[in-house]
Protein backbone atom coordinates (compact mmCIF):
# COMPACT_ATOMS: atom_id res chain seq x y z
CA UNK A 1 0.00 0.00 0.00
CA UNK A 2 3.04 2.40 0.42
CA UNK A 3 6.99 3.16 1.30
CA UNK A 4 5.65 4.87 4.28
CA UNK A 5 4.23 2.78 8.15
CA UNK A 6 2.07 5.64 8.74
CA UNK A 7 0.22 5.86 5.24
CA UNK A 8 -0.12 2.42 5.11
CA UNK A 9 -1.36 2.21 8.49
CA UNK A 10 -4.31 4.87 7.76
CA UNK A 11 -4.60 3.39 4.16
CA UNK A 12 -5.74 0.00 6.12
CA UNK A 13 -7.93 1.99 8.67
CA UNK A 14 -10.08 3.81 5.88
CA UNK A 15 -10.66 0.04 4.29
CA UNK A 16 -11.43 -1.45 7.78
CA UNK A 17 -14.06 1.42 7.96
CA UNK A 18 -15.53 0.74 4.70
CA UNK A 19 -15.79 -2.99 5.37
CA UNK A 20 -13.36 -4.55 4.02
CA UNK A 21 -10.12 -6.88 4.74
CA UNK A 22 -6.34 -6.84 3.28
CA UNK A 23 -4.73 -9.87 2.49
CA UNK A 24 -1.38 -9.48 1.30
CA UNK A 25 -0.81 -12.81 -0.76
CA UNK A 26 2.49 -13.15 -1.14
CA UNK A 27 3.60 -12.78 2.29
CA UNK A 28 -0.02 -14.51 3.67
CA UNK A 29 -0.38 -11.94 6.51
CA UNK A 30 -4.45 -11.00 7.01
CA UNK A 31 -3.90 -7.72 7.79
CA UNK A 32 -5.56 -6.75 11.53
CA UNK A 33 -4.93 -10.24 12.58
CA UNK A 34 -3.63 -10.87 15.91
CA UNK A 35 -1.58 -13.96 14.61
CA UNK A 36 -0.18 -12.07 11.77
CA UNK A 37 0.33 -8.46 14.25
CA UNK A 38 3.91 -8.78 14.36
CA UNK A 39 4.80 -10.01 10.85
CA UNK A 40 2.94 -7.32 9.35
CA UNK A 41 4.65 -4.75 11.34
CA UNK A 42 8.12 -6.08 10.11
CA UNK A 43 7.07 -5.84 6.77
CA UNK A 44 6.32 -2.75 6.64
CA UNK A 45 9.69 -1.50 8.37
CA UNK A 46 11.40 -2.89 6.33
CA UNK A 47 9.42 -1.41 3.19
CA UNK A 48 9.99 1.77 4.41
CA UNK A 49 14.20 1.36 5.04
CA UNK A 50 14.24 0.07 1.74
CA UNK A 51 12.74 3.29 0.07
CA UNK A 52 14.95 5.44 2.33
CA UNK A 53 17.52 4.28 1.04
CA UNK A 54 17.43 4.92 -2.66
CA UNK A 55 16.20 8.66 -1.53
CA UNK A 56 19.46 9.05 0.36
CA UNK A 57 21.54 7.84 -2.44
CA UNK A 58 20.40 9.50 -5.37
CA UNK A 59 20.10 13.26 -3.02
CA UNK A 60 23.95 12.43 -1.97
CA UNK A 61 24.48 11.97 -5.80
CA UNK A 62 22.66 15.26 -6.88
CA UNK A 63 24.06 17.03 -3.61
CA UNK A 64 27.68 16.09 -5.07
CA UNK A 65 27.05 16.80 -8.95
CA UNK A 66 25.82 20.33 -8.28
CA UNK A 67 28.48 21.30 -5.55
CA UNK A 68 30.73 20.38 -8.42
CA UNK A 69 29.36 23.15 -11.17
CA UNK A 70 26.69 20.40 -12.86
CA UNK A 71 23.03 21.42 -13.69
CA UNK A 72 20.66 19.60 -12.37
CA UNK A 73 17.27 18.58 -14.56
CA UNK A 74 16.26 18.82 -17.51
CA UNK A 75 17.88 21.51 -20.18
CA UNK A 76 16.44 24.35 -20.16
CA UNK A 77 14.94 27.19 -22.50
CA UNK A 78 17.94 27.80 -25.28
CA UNK A 79 19.62 24.79 -24.30
CA UNK A 80 19.85 21.31 -24.88
CA UNK A 81 21.45 17.83 -23.47
CA UNK A 82 24.59 16.68 -25.60
CA UNK A 83 25.93 12.71 -25.32
CA UNK A 84 30.07 12.55 -25.20
CA UNK A 85 31.01 10.36 -27.95
CA UNK A 86 31.83 7.38 -25.03
CA UNK A 87 28.24 7.76 -24.19
CA UNK A 88 28.50 8.13 -20.63
CA UNK A 89 26.76 10.85 -19.34
CA UNK A 90 25.64 14.18 -20.88
CA UNK A 91 26.37 18.15 -20.64
CA UNK A 92 24.16 21.37 -21.22
CA UNK A 93 24.74 23.11 -24.41
CA UNK A 94 23.53 25.63 -26.02
CA UNK A 95 20.83 25.31 -28.61
CA UNK A 96 21.02 27.12 -31.86
CA UNK A 97 17.23 26.54 -32.62
CA UNK A 98 15.45 27.60 -29.13
CA UNK A 99 18.45 30.67 -28.13
CA UNK A 100 16.85 32.98 -30.08
CA UNK A 101 13.91 32.71 -28.26
CA UNK A 102 15.49 32.80 -25.13
CA UNK A 103 17.20 36.50 -25.68
CA UNK A 104 13.78 38.00 -27.07
CA UNK A 105 11.72 36.41 -24.02
CA UNK A 106 14.54 38.33 -21.44
CA UNK A 107 14.73 41.25 -24.05
CA UNK A 108 11.16 41.90 -24.20
CA UNK A 109 10.41 41.49 -20.45
CA UNK A 110 13.66 43.35 -19.21
CA UNK A 111 12.36 46.75 -21.41
CA UNK A 112 9.28 47.05 -18.78
CA UNK A 113 6.60 47.05 -21.97
CA UNK A 114 4.83 43.34 -20.86
CA UNK A 115 3.77 41.43 -17.64
CA UNK A 116 3.93 37.46 -17.83
CA UNK A 117 0.71 37.35 -19.12
CA UNK A 118 1.45 39.67 -21.89
CA UNK A 119 4.64 38.29 -22.34
CA UNK A 120 3.22 35.19 -22.91
CA UNK A 121 0.12 36.02 -25.26
CA UNK A 122 2.98 38.09 -27.44
CA UNK A 123 5.90 34.83 -27.90
CA UNK A 124 2.93 32.47 -28.65
CA UNK A 125 1.19 34.91 -30.86
CA UNK A 126 4.74 34.79 -32.42
CA UNK A 127 4.63 30.92 -32.83
CA UNK A 128 7.34 30.23 -30.31
CA UNK A 129 6.94 27.21 -27.69
CA UNK A 130 8.78 26.58 -24.66
CA UNK A 131 11.32 24.06 -24.10
CA UNK A 132 9.25 21.28 -24.11
CA UNK A 133 6.99 22.27 -27.04
CA UNK A 134 4.31 23.48 -25.49
CA UNK A 135 2.64 27.05 -25.17
CA UNK A 136 3.93 29.92 -23.08
CA UNK A 137 2.19 30.47 -20.03
CA UNK A 138 2.67 32.88 -17.00
CA UNK A 139 4.18 29.83 -15.13
CA UNK A 140 6.78 29.17 -18.16
CA UNK A 141 7.83 32.84 -18.01
CA UNK A 142 8.21 32.98 -14.23
CA UNK A 143 10.14 29.39 -14.14
CA UNK A 144 12.92 31.08 -17.06
CA UNK A 145 13.09 34.40 -14.92
CA UNK A 146 13.84 32.61 -11.34
CA UNK A 147 16.27 30.14 -13.05
CA UNK A 148 19.75 31.07 -12.11
CA UNK A 149 21.16 28.86 -14.52
CA UNK A 150 21.00 31.87 -17.01
CA UNK A 151 23.09 33.80 -14.05
CA UNK A 152 25.98 31.16 -14.46
CA UNK A 153 25.25 29.20 -11.46
CA UNK A 154 24.52 25.34 -10.77
CA UNK A 155 21.02 25.62 -7.98
CA UNK A 156 20.34 22.31 -5.96
CA UNK A 157 17.22 22.26 -3.29
CA UNK A 158 16.62 26.37 -4.18
CA UNK A 159 14.93 28.05 -0.86
CA UNK A 160 15.57 24.74 1.43
CA UNK A 161 17.82 24.43 4.08
CA UNK A 162 20.15 22.44 2.08
CA UNK A 163 20.59 24.75 -1.05
CA UNK A 164 23.88 24.47 -2.92
CA UNK A 165 25.22 27.29 -5.34
CA UNK A 166 28.08 27.08 -7.03
CA UNK A 167 29.64 28.40 -10.30
CA UNK A 168 27.90 26.07 -13.14
CA UNK A 169 30.14 24.42 -15.56
CA UNK A 170 28.32 25.16 -18.36
CA UNK A 171 28.56 28.39 -20.52
CA UNK A 172 26.08 31.05 -20.94
CA UNK A 173 26.40 34.10 -23.34
CA UNK A 174 27.05 37.26 -21.99
CA UNK A 175 24.07 38.82 -23.59
CA UNK A 176 22.00 36.25 -21.73
CA UNK A 177 23.35 37.01 -18.60
CA UNK A 178 23.38 40.41 -18.91
CA UNK A 179 19.39 40.30 -19.79
CA UNK A 180 18.77 38.08 -17.28
CA UNK A 181 20.09 40.76 -14.56
CA UNK A 182 18.06 43.28 -16.37
CA UNK A 183 15.00 41.42 -16.14
CA UNK A 184 15.61 40.81 -12.53
CA UNK A 185 16.19 44.35 -11.79
CA UNK A 186 12.93 45.06 -13.32
CA UNK A 187 10.68 42.49 -11.07
CA UNK A 188 12.51 44.54 -8.46
CA UNK A 189 11.43 47.71 -9.28
CA UNK A 190 8.21 46.72 -10.05
CA UNK A 191 7.95 44.80 -6.58
CA UNK A 192 9.08 48.15 -4.78
CA UNK A 193 5.88 49.94 -2.96
CA UNK A 194 4.06 52.70 -5.01
CA UNK A 195 5.56 51.17 -8.42
CA UNK A 196 2.65 49.74 -10.53
CA UNK A 197 3.22 46.88 -12.95
CA UNK A 198 1.89 47.52 -16.83
CA UNK A 199 -1.49 46.74 -16.97
CA UNK A 200 -2.54 43.44 -18.89
CA UNK A 201 -3.25 43.99 -22.09
CA UNK A 202 -7.24 42.93 -22.49
CA UNK A 203 -7.50 39.44 -24.02
CA UNK A 204 -9.21 39.00 -27.49
CA UNK A 205 -12.25 36.93 -27.52
CA UNK A 206 -12.53 34.63 -30.79
CA UNK A 207 -16.26 33.99 -31.12
CA UNK A 208 -15.87 30.23 -32.96
CA UNK A 209 -13.87 28.89 -29.78
CA UNK A 210 -15.23 25.65 -28.36
CA UNK A 211 -17.05 25.12 -31.35
CA UNK A 212 -14.99 25.37 -34.07
CA UNK A 213 -12.90 21.72 -34.96
CA UNK A 214 -10.96 20.53 -37.64
CA UNK A 215 -12.73 18.07 -40.03
CA UNK A 216 -9.92 15.71 -40.17
CA UNK A 217 -8.76 14.69 -36.12
CA UNK A 218 -11.56 16.53 -35.07
CA UNK A 219 -9.12 18.45 -32.64
CA UNK A 220 -10.66 21.97 -31.43
CA UNK A 221 -9.27 25.06 -32.89
CA UNK A 222 -8.20 27.65 -30.63
CA UNK A 223 -7.28 31.35 -31.39
CA UNK A 224 -3.65 33.31 -31.35
CA UNK A 225 -2.78 36.43 -32.93
CA UNK A 226 0.50 36.49 -34.99
CA UNK A 227 2.26 39.06 -37.11
CA UNK A 228 4.40 42.13 -35.67
CA UNK A 229 2.98 44.85 -33.05
CA UNK A 230 2.12 46.92 -35.58
CA UNK A 231 0.04 44.55 -37.91
CA UNK A 232 -1.35 41.91 -36.21
CA UNK A 233 -3.35 39.25 -37.47
CA UNK A 234 -5.96 37.30 -35.69
CA UNK A 235 -5.96 33.42 -36.37
CA UNK A 236 -8.18 30.14 -35.83
CA UNK A 237 -5.31 27.27 -35.86
CA UNK A 238 -4.84 23.43 -34.27
CA UNK A 239 -1.57 22.73 -32.93
CA UNK A 240 -2.01 18.79 -32.93
CA UNK A 241 1.15 17.38 -34.83
CA UNK A 242 -0.30 14.12 -36.37
CA UNK A 243 -3.09 16.16 -38.34
CA UNK A 244 -2.59 15.99 -42.08
CA UNK A 245 -4.94 18.57 -42.71
CA UNK A 246 -3.50 21.66 -44.45
CA UNK A 247 -3.97 24.27 -43.74
CA UNK A 248 -3.37 23.81 -39.87
CA UNK A 249 -4.99 27.65 -39.51
CA UNK A 250 -6.87 30.46 -40.69
CA UNK A 251 -7.55 34.01 -40.53
CA UNK A 252 -10.79 34.56 -37.97
CA UNK A 253 -12.48 37.16 -39.76
CA UNK A 254 -12.77 34.80 -42.56
CA UNK A 255 -14.22 32.09 -40.97
CA UNK A 256 -16.40 34.14 -38.65
CA UNK A 257 -17.68 35.96 -41.96
CA UNK A 258 -18.32 32.78 -43.48
CA UNK A 259 -20.39 30.77 -40.73
CA UNK A 260 -22.67 33.88 -40.85
CA UNK A 261 -23.00 33.93 -44.71
CA UNK A 262 -23.10 30.09 -44.96
CA UNK A 263 -24.38 28.53 -41.58
CA UNK A 264 -26.52 31.43 -39.78
CA UNK A 265 -27.99 32.79 -43.24
CA UNK A 266 -29.98 29.23 -43.94
CA UNK A 267 -31.69 29.43 -40.17
CA UNK A 268 -35.18 31.42 -40.75
CA UNK A 269 -38.16 30.98 -38.66
CA UNK A 270 -41.60 29.94 -40.20
CA UNK A 271 -44.89 32.77 -40.48
CA UNK A 272 -46.10 30.99 -37.14
CA UNK A 273 -43.71 31.99 -34.55
CA UNK A 274 -45.20 35.62 -33.55
CA UNK A 275 -48.87 33.24 -33.19
CA UNK A 276 -46.15 31.12 -31.16
CA UNK A 277 -45.05 33.80 -28.99
CA UNK A 278 -47.89 35.56 -28.28
CA UNK A 279 -49.60 32.03 -26.97
CA UNK A 280 -46.57 30.99 -25.03
CA UNK A 281 -46.71 34.52 -23.27
CA UNK A 282 -50.87 34.42 -22.68
CA UNK A 283 -50.22 30.76 -21.38
CA UNK A 284 -48.13 32.71 -18.33
CA UNK A 285 -51.76 34.45 -17.89
CA UNK A 286 -51.60 37.91 -15.63
CA UNK A 287 -50.11 37.98 -12.24
CA UNK A 288 -51.46 39.35 -9.52
CA UNK A 289 -49.77 41.90 -6.96
CA UNK A 290 -49.48 40.42 -3.45
CA UNK A 291 -47.05 43.01 -2.41
CA UNK A 292 -49.20 44.03 0.42
CA UNK A 293 -50.07 40.70 1.74
CA UNK A 294 -45.94 39.83 1.97
CA UNK A 295 -45.66 42.78 3.68
CA UNK A 296 -48.44 41.81 6.14
CA UNK A 297 -47.04 38.70 6.51
CA UNK A 298 -43.62 39.86 7.02
CA UNK A 299 -45.02 41.72 9.74
CA UNK A 300 -46.78 39.12 11.98
CA UNK A 301 -43.60 37.24 12.04
CA UNK A 302 -41.69 39.96 13.33
CA UNK A 303 -44.25 40.56 16.12
CA UNK A 304 -44.21 36.36 16.33
CA UNK A 305 -40.80 36.73 16.79
CA UNK A 306 -40.97 39.40 19.61
CA UNK A 307 -43.48 38.00 21.59
CA UNK A 308 -41.43 35.13 21.70
CA UNK A 309 -38.09 37.02 22.54
CA UNK A 310 -40.38 38.17 25.35
CA UNK A 311 -41.44 34.83 26.61
CA UNK A 312 -44.84 35.48 26.12
CA UNK A 313 -45.33 32.48 23.99
CA UNK A 314 -43.88 28.87 24.39
CA UNK A 315 -41.53 27.66 22.02
CA UNK A 316 -44.35 25.01 20.73
CA UNK A 317 -46.29 27.68 19.64
CA UNK A 318 -44.26 29.65 17.83
CA UNK A 319 -43.18 26.87 15.89
CA UNK A 320 -46.73 26.08 14.59
CA UNK A 321 -47.79 29.98 14.21
CA UNK A 322 -44.03 30.40 12.45
CA UNK A 323 -44.93 27.56 10.17
CA UNK A 324 -48.14 28.58 9.06
CA UNK A 325 -47.04 32.59 8.13
CA UNK A 326 -44.46 30.90 6.02
CA UNK A 327 -46.50 28.89 4.21
CA UNK A 328 -48.95 31.52 3.61
CA UNK A 329 -45.76 33.71 2.42
CA UNK A 330 -44.62 30.66 0.11
CA UNK A 331 -47.79 30.98 -1.32
CA UNK A 332 -48.48 34.28 -2.76
CA UNK A 333 -44.99 34.74 -4.03
CA UNK A 334 -44.52 33.93 -8.00
CA UNK A 335 -42.71 30.87 -8.76
CA UNK A 336 -41.43 32.47 -11.84
CA UNK A 337 -40.07 35.93 -12.08
CA UNK A 338 -42.77 38.15 -14.54
CA UNK A 339 -41.92 38.06 -17.80
CA UNK A 340 -41.74 41.01 -19.96
CA UNK A 341 -43.61 41.48 -23.59
CA UNK A 342 -40.71 41.81 -25.90
CA UNK A 343 -40.57 43.63 -29.13
CA UNK A 344 -41.60 41.34 -31.81
CA UNK A 345 -41.47 43.40 -34.62
CA UNK A 346 -37.57 44.27 -33.67
CA UNK A 347 -37.42 40.85 -33.05
CA UNK A 348 -38.68 39.95 -36.41
CA UNK A 349 -36.18 41.63 -38.41
CA UNK A 350 -33.38 40.72 -36.34
CA UNK A 351 -34.41 36.81 -35.93
CA UNK A 352 -35.12 36.89 -40.30
CA UNK A 353 -31.87 37.94 -41.14
CA UNK A 354 -29.34 36.26 -38.60
CA UNK A 355 -26.24 37.58 -40.61
CA UNK A 356 -26.78 41.25 -40.18
CA UNK A 357 -28.09 40.60 -36.52
CA UNK A 358 -24.36 38.85 -36.19
CA UNK A 359 -22.30 41.68 -37.94
CA UNK A 360 -24.29 44.20 -35.93
CA UNK A 361 -21.95 47.15 -34.38
CA UNK A 362 -23.42 46.73 -31.67
CA UNK A 363 -22.86 43.14 -30.92
CA UNK A 364 -19.84 41.93 -29.28
CA UNK A 365 -17.57 39.04 -29.39
CA UNK A 366 -18.40 37.66 -26.01
CA UNK A 367 -22.09 37.55 -27.12
CA UNK A 368 -21.03 36.10 -30.15
CA UNK A 369 -19.66 33.24 -28.77
CA UNK A 370 -22.22 33.18 -26.73
CA UNK A 371 -24.81 32.47 -29.48
CA UNK A 372 -22.27 29.86 -31.17
CA UNK A 373 -21.94 27.67 -28.13
CA UNK A 374 -25.22 28.16 -27.09
CA UNK A 375 -26.96 26.76 -31.02
CA UNK A 376 -23.75 24.26 -31.99
CA UNK A 377 -21.81 21.61 -30.45
CA UNK A 378 -19.84 21.69 -33.83
CA UNK A 379 -18.94 23.46 -36.64
CA UNK A 380 -16.47 21.71 -38.58
CA UNK A 381 -13.50 22.91 -40.95
CA UNK A 382 -11.53 20.97 -43.39
CA UNK A 383 -9.18 22.71 -45.81
CA UNK A 384 -9.72 26.39 -44.55
CA UNK A 385 -13.21 26.22 -45.14
CA UNK A 386 -16.57 25.64 -43.34
CA UNK A 387 -17.98 21.87 -44.32
CA UNK A 388 -20.41 20.71 -41.74
CA UNK A 389 -22.14 21.63 -38.38
CA UNK A 390 -23.69 19.92 -35.57
CA UNK A 391 -26.04 21.43 -33.54
CA UNK A 392 -27.62 21.01 -29.89
CA UNK A 393 -30.03 18.91 -30.02
CA UNK A 394 -32.97 21.09 -28.86
CA UNK A 395 -31.49 23.10 -31.92
CA UNK A 396 -31.65 20.36 -34.05
CA UNK A 397 -35.47 20.94 -35.39
CA UNK A 398 -35.10 24.25 -36.40
CA UNK A 399 -31.97 23.54 -38.97
CA UNK A 400 -34.30 20.12 -39.90
CA UNK A 401 -37.12 22.77 -41.21
CA UNK A 402 -34.65 25.08 -42.68
CA UNK A 403 -33.36 22.20 -44.60
CA UNK A 404 -36.95 21.29 -45.80
CA UNK A 405 -37.85 24.35 -46.69
CA UNK A 406 -34.97 25.10 -48.80
CA UNK A 407 -35.37 20.70 -50.67
CA UNK A 408 -39.05 20.38 -50.12
CA UNK A 409 -41.12 23.93 -50.23
CA UNK A 410 -38.43 25.92 -52.56
CA UNK A 411 -39.10 23.04 -54.92
CA UNK A 412 -42.86 22.91 -54.59
CA UNK A 413 -43.12 26.58 -55.09
CA UNK A 414 -40.55 26.72 -58.03
CA UNK A 415 -42.76 23.81 -59.72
Amino acid sequence: LGRNQAECIRYKEELRLLGKTVVFVPQSIISGSDRDFLAERINETLDEQYSRNPSRYVSAGLYEKAALGHAIGRAPLGYRQEKPTSGRGARIVPDERTMPVLTELLREYASGRYSFRTLALELNGKGHRTASGKPFTESSISTVLNNRFYDGKAVYHRGQPDEVIRDGLHHVPEEVKELWQRCQDVRVERSTPGRHSPPGREQRVYPLTGVLVCDGCGQPFHGITSGSRGRQSPRMTHSWHRCPMRPSSVGAAKVEQEFADQVLACVQLDGDWRQTVLKALANQGPRPDHSLDVKRIESALANLRKQHLWGAIDDGTFKAEHQVLQRQVKSIQPSSPQLMMPNLDRASRLLQDLPALWNHPGVTPAQQRGLAREVFQEVRLREGRLVAVRPRPRYAPLFAYALWRQHVAGGARSS
